[in-house]
């Protein structure tokens, strides 16, 4: 049977820990791990065998073992990670469950990502209105030098 290796990114998102979380326990040796070199360093890959029985975790099969199981992945966003949020609403304080269809998660994705967008314009726009403040300002600051320096009349030039 062959090994299976997962990112450390995708055992933060299977165990609903941190992914330093999952760094300080692959340090802590407590689960098999394979290092690939990179340019920047080390990437680790964690064996689902050993991440699955350290977390207690049910070992299921990748999705990409999974070849007649259609996709169900919306935006970037995994089943697994709706389900964790749904379990996430299920568990506030209030008695009522709230459910989450996959068109309004894709509606509010969208809607963030639109909204990012927008941000991101009009920080851009916020920058160049800062820069060109800041250049009349040194033209101002420039002018009123010139402005207070002491005036020097003709025939004093040789004083």
């Amino acid at each position: 049977m062959e090994k299976e290796f997962i990112s450390i990114q995708d055992a933060a998102d299977l165990s609903l820990k941190s992914i330093q979380t999952i760094r300080r326990a692959i340090k802590a040796k407590k689960m098999r791990i394979k290092r690939q070199k990179t340019p920047q360093g080390f990437n680790y890959m964690i064996e689902r065998n050993s991440f699955c029985e350290f977390y207690g975790i049910k070992n299921e099969a990748p999705a990409s073992a999974k070849t007649d199981a259609p996709s169900n992945e919306i935006s970037g966003v995994t089943n697994k990670k709706v389900k964790s949020f749904i379990k996430f609403a299920e568990t506030e304080e209030s008695e009522d469950k709230v459910y989450i269809s996959a068109n309004d998660f894709k509606n509010f994705s969208q809607t963030m990502e639109r909204l990012l967008n927008q941000h991101s314009d009009e920080r851009q726009n916020f920058l160049r209105l800062i820069t060109s403040f800041q250049e009349r300002i040194v033209v101002l600051e420039n002018q009123l030098n010139l402005l207070s320096a002491p005036k020097k009349k003709w025939f004093q030039l040789w004083k």
